[in-house]
């Protein structure tokens, strides 16, 4: 007769199957039409060896941002709506922090660059395309961007009393790359193609005891 403790099968571990706890995190369940979710008390959470996915790696679409491509500079309406839908604005760069400012003038101000204009029709504030050859050659020279990218930085608005700016890390630069897609029935179709920053690589984020 075989031995009934000897039939009891065990994870590789030596311990016996019914006797391991019950995993802490499981699917919600069904029952019936209703969905029954897993709640439990904890003394506290813990965020060890979490880190905080960077915003820069979802949808940009709701984001201030400026996008730069080799010869001109546009910043998005949103950011332009954030700095009440002024006009025109300084450019500012910190070559040895790496950071671009955007921020608030009067059209008669020194070095001030239109960047937003009213649309004819619909008479609503947009982004204007700002030109700048030399600024831009000059710009993906030091950065060491591919002029045949496309760079688009988010925004982190800064305010300080009454006055508010935009500052843009040119070190979280997001570069895109438009390739041909294969679409035989549109061969002109172009998709683009994000390249992820060297210093994100291998990491999602700053971790959370940090951030």
């Amino acid at each position: 007769m075989e031995d009934d403790s000897m039939t009891t099968q065990d994870g590789g571990n030596g311990i016996p199957e019914e006797a391991k706890p019950q995993e802490l995190f499981t699917k919600p369940l069904r029952d019936g039409g209703m969905i029954s979710y897993i709640e439990r008390e904890v003394d506290r959470f813990d965020f060890d060896g979490y880190e905080v996915v960077r915003k820069e790696l979802f949808s940009k679409a709701n984001c201030p941002a400026v996008t730069i491509k080799y010869g001109k500079i546009m910043f998005n309406t949103r950011a332009i709506r954030k700095l009440n839908e002024c006009s025109h604005v300084q450019i500012l760069i910190n070559s040895e922090k790496k950071l671009m400012i955007s921020k608030p003038c009067d059209e008669e101000e020194k070095d001030s660059v239109q960047w937003s204009r009213i649309h004819s029709k619909t008479e609503k504030t947009v982004s204007r395309q700002i030109s700048g050859q030399y600024f831009t050659a000059q710009l993906f020279e030091e950065m060491r961007w591919d002029i045949n990218s496309t760079i688009k930085i988010l925004g982190t608005l800064l305010k300080c009393r009454e006055e508010k700016i935009f500052i843009f890390d040119l070190k979280n630069a997001e570069a895109y790359i438009s390739i041909s897609a294969m679409d035989p029935d549109n061969p002109k179709r172009r998709k683009r193609i994000p390249l992820i920053p060297e210093r994100w690589q291998g990491h999602y984020g700053p971790s959370r005891s940090r951030s």
